[in-house]
């Protein structure tokens, strides 16, 4: 069997390949297919910092977590994609006519993808089918773009099994987006490890190296878990002045001014509050600033990330676990790290007690 391991777009180091979640969803697709994966192909998740308004210029970093697949081709013309996460569940369709079942709620967005992607068949690129299984490292509601990486790392399994070639700008015209979920595409695809990653429309892709952990920092990434008893919440509105942010940030990152990083993200934060009702992300970033954080920014109604010492992060978790008890809502989710670093590397983590 080879395997394929098709993340060079992201720079992930060599030794990536070596990545047990991979092997495991390589070995998962014997059991759920009944035959051996050929290849693998994965795709890491992004955290916006900054920006990303429609049209706009957008800072972001790529994490360690994000999607991973393996899969075969077919003889069929059928594409039979299967979820780790959901295995009755399966998308089976045409590519060329999106005909098929019932498409599944994790699945959505898929069709299109590949009617995208493929189009009709021609003698220069032929696509005979093929069977894939899916597995995300973490949710959305981790406050890293899951649902961008899986539709990334699909791109390039379909791009590599119907030979065509797998340039960001053909793949990013595919997967299409905008906004925020185009920033978290492009970064998918080009981003490096331990470099924040500006995008700016068309613009080729400018990397600076970002690595708060060597000035004793943790970039925080905290989320409320959902939570059926509370009361809904208004749909997420940014704040369009943020992109105006996003050079002074390059700047600081570039400099290692920690500092005016973390107060960039603050005043993002205070800005968009008044767009808005109160939501779930303010008192994760109140519970970050209140514990010594540099700075820190809701990113949505239910996430946000926090620019915080190493040494306060058992305090911030303490202060926003208090928060939310205070108001009988579920412990909110927190992953910390530092430059991100590759997968041959455990990152720390506030799940771990």
């Amino acid at each position: 069997m080879t395997e394929a391991v098709a993340t060079p777009r992201s720079e992930v180091p060599g030794d990536d390949a070596l990545d047990l979640t991979l092997r495991m969803v390589l070995h998962l697709f014997g059991r759920a297919f009944k035959e051996e994966a050929t290849a693998g192909w994965s795709a890491p998740g992004a955290v916006v910092l900054l920006g990303a308004s429609p049209g706009g210029p957008a800072l972001a970093i790529v994490s360690r977590w994000g999607a991973k697949i393996a899969g075969r081709a077919r003889d069929d013309g059928r594409l039979h994609v299967s979820t780790v996460h959901h295995p009755d569940d399966d998308l089976v369709l045409d590519p060329a006519t999106r005909q098929g079942d019932t498409i599944p709620a994790w699945a959505a967005g898929i069709p299109e993808l590949a009617s995208s992607l493929l189009g009709a068949p021609s003698p220069a690129r032929e696509f005979g089918g093929a069977s894939l299984l899916v597995y995300m490292d973490v949710p959305d509601e981790s406050g890293i773009l899951a649902g961008p990486a899986l539709h990334t790392a699909l791109a390039l399994a379909l791009a590599d099994l119907a030979g065509l070639p797998k340039e960001p700008a053909g793949l990013l015209a595919a997967l299409g987006g905008q906004g925020e979920t185009a920033a978290a595409y492009a970064a998918s695809l080009s981003g490096r490890h331990g470099h924040a990653m500006l995008t700016a429309g068309s613009a080729v892709a400018h990397h600076v190296a970002f690595d708060p952990a060597a000035a004793g920092l943790r970039l925080v990434l905290m989320s409320a878990r959902p939570d059926e008893a509370a009361t809904p919440q208004q749909g997420w509105t940014p704040d369009p002045s943020d992109d105006a942010r996003v050079g002074a940030a390059v700047e600081a990152i570039a400099g290692q001014d920690w500092t005016a990083l973390g107060t960039l993200f603050t005043t993002a934060h205070r800005a968009g509050l008044a767009l808005r009702e109160p939501v779930d992300a303010d008192l994760l970033v109140d519970s970050a600033l209140a514990t010594g954080a540099l700075g820190a920014r809701a990113t949505s109604s239910k996430t946000a990330i926090a620019l915080a010492p190493a040494t306060s992060l058992r305090d911030l978790r303490a202060a926003a676990l208090h928060a939310f008890a205070r108001r009988g809502r579920l412990a909110p989710r927190f992953l910390t790290t530092g430059a991100l670093p590759p997968a041959v590397e455990r990152p720390d983590s506030l799940l771990e007690r």
